[in-house]
């Protein structure tokens, strides 16, 4: 009985080890556990939720977790609002935004946070994206900002995105038109531009800050600028009756700001970002005063503990009371409810009371499907071939694996700075667990 114990147990680490989840080429191991398009890493840029790969990562619990939305006031000119990745240690109620590639090109000036797009040697732009540490599923977010797009092919962002699932509510800012800002949603990266819609006339969103406000529910998403709604879209609408579901962005996801090279892309993207940039007219500066976030579920904060915190004290941290909330900072935790049922049964609710309208949706959903793209923001090509026509619109110049510390992601601005991993490779782990099989076949013979 002990032999077949002991070659049952030497064989399931073989198998164990022959089935594990490859991140690219190589195994990510204890000391370097999250996965990034192919490298491994334990610093913030690999194991933040939004960029870790968690099937492709060393264990399930690799990933750093996703820390949920609380609601907040982000002054840039507080100390804890923005950082860059490199110094984030993975603690949410510590800094707001982060700077979600290196080279950085955000930095916080005079109280504003400030986005510029620096040419390159190539003669194309390189940006930058900010992102904020928590992840919010419904509420209303507002930040004043101004536009960074000087000049045509200069492109500007406030956006609520799911990158894994390719959800997007979102302001955008070109240079072809500066007096207003466009609106538009997506489901599932399924990227039809036909429902993009153009705010009223502003005075230069480039000089002037204004107010811009996404109110999102389970049952409407409604665009504002300086107060005045422009747009509504109602889930109802959005029923296809071809897949038969909503294509409605309903994923928890991560605010982000951005700013990005759009003419320097394909020639559907260059029209209608304004063509090629006038580097003359810069600098482009994207800048950002200050960002409310008002969740929608107000229970729906985790226990969640930084990675080497005892956690602990957090929890009672999380118990002042709702009143109290508003004066918050963003590093600052909310009073939670703790009732994450009641999400549930909202959003069922929601699905039924608006089932009954779905023979009266029209299914003409004009939509350009991307099957290969993993997210609408990872490339400046991936937008380009969908404004060009509804082929395939994934990037012709980045690739799953980034080859150097050079290679540089053209919409937002992000470097694919990855280090790669020096972990143990699967075949020595491979050849490790034989020996112990072969270990435990010699002691069952002893036996």
């Amino acid at each position: 009985m002990k032999s077949i114990t002991l070659f049952a147990l030497a064989a399931a680490a073989v198998l164990q080890t022959a089935t594990a989840a490859k991140c690219g080429s190589q195994d990510c191991g204890k000391d370097s556990p999250c996965c990034v398009r192919g490298y491994c890493n334990a610093n913030a840029m690999y194991c933040i939720p939004f960029n870790c790969e968690v099937q492709n990562s060393y264990s399930a619990d690799s990933c750093w977790d996703t820390a949920h939305c609380v609601k907040s006031n982000v002054n840039f000119g507080s100390a804890n609002a923005f950082a860059q990745i490199a110094d984030y240690k993975g603690d949410p109620s510590k800094t707001a935004f982060v700077s979600q590639f290196e080279p950085s090109n955000a930095k916080v000036v005079g109280g504003e946070l400030q986005m510029e797009l620096v040419k390159q040697g190539d003669g194309k732009g390189f940006g930058a994206t900010v992102t904020n540490t928590r992840a919010i599923q419904y509420g209303t977010v507002t930040a004043v900002m101004r536009s960074g797009s000087v000049s045509g092919g200069v492109v500007s962002s406030f956006i609520i995105r799911n990158d894994k699932l390719g959800d997007e509510i979102d302001f955008e800012f070109v240079g072809a038109d500066k007096s207003t800002v466009e609106s538009n949603y997506y489901w599932h990266d399924q990227l039809d531009y036909t429902k993009m819609v153009k705010s009223q006339v502003l005075s230069d969103t480039t000089k002037n800050d204004h107010t811009y406000q996404i109110q999102w529910t389970p049952d409407q998403i409604v665009w504002v600028v300086d107060g005045n709604a422009f747009r509504t879209v109602k889930r109802s609408e959005t029923w296809d009756a071809g897949s038969g579901t909503f294509k409605y962005p309903d994923s928890e996801a991560y605010v982000s700001f951005s700013i990005w090279d759009g003419g320097s892309g394909a020639q559907g993207t260059a029209d209608w970002a304004g063509g090629a940039i006038q580097w003359g007219q810069g600098p482009f500066v994207a800048g950002v005063k200050s960002v409310d976030i008002d969740c929608y579920y107000k229970g729906n904060e985790t226990t969640y503990t930084p990675p080497g915190s005892s956690g602990g004290d957090d929890d009672d941290d999380k118990s002042s009371s709702d009143d109290d909330e508003d004066d918050e900072s963003s590093t600052d935790k909310s009073s939670k409810d703790d009732d994450k049922s009641s999400k549930d049964d909202d959003k069922s609710s929601s699905d039924d009371d608006e089932s009954s309208e779905d023979d009266d949706e029209s299914s003409n959903d004009k939509t350009s499907k991307d099957s290969d793209k993993s997210s609408k923001h990872s490339s400046n090509d991936d937008e380009s071939d969908s404004k060009d026509a509804s082929s395939d619109q994934s990037s012709e110049d980045s690739s799953d694996e980034p080859e150097s510390d050079d290679s540089v992601d053209e919409e937002t601005g992000s470097s694919e700075d990855l280090d790669e991993s020096s972990d143990t490779s699967s075949s020595t782990m491979l050849t490790a667990s034989l020996s112990a099989v072969v270990a435990a076949m010699a002691a069952a013979c002893a036996f």
